[in-house]
């Protein structure tokens, strides 16, 4: 068990294990404030762009990776390269600081 720091207010809190609906969420939301564009392709579905490459969240039964691609077709087609796969046990500024690794 471990321990994350959040917000102005410095507070500990524990870590427990996020769902994937909200892991894919804050990863959506800083592709998205980072400049990424969201877009749909098929049959690949909601995927983003930025600079010419290609990013997709995934979240499996143990586990949700970051995924991607320089290559149009490649995306569209569902064909990306896994970054890492990670823990659903992670607080949310790990999540945003392994986005920033890969965009920035």
């Amino acid at each position: 068990m471990w321990y994350s720091i959040r917000g102005a207010n410095r507070h500990l809190r524990k870590v427990f294990p996020m769902k994937k609906a909200d892991i894919k969420a804050v990863v959506e939301n800083r592709f998205r404030e980072l400049g990424a564009k969201q877009l749909e392709l098929y049959p690949s579905g909601i995927c983003w762009t930025m600079n010419g490459e290609f990013f997709k969240v995934s979240t499996l039964t143990d586990f949700w990776v970051l995924e991607w691609t320089d290559n149009h077709s490649y995306a569209a087609n569902y064909c990306f390269e896994d970054i890492s796969p990670m823990p659903y046990d992670i607080s949310e500024q790990e999540i945003i600081w392994q986005v920033d690794k890969l965009l920035l």
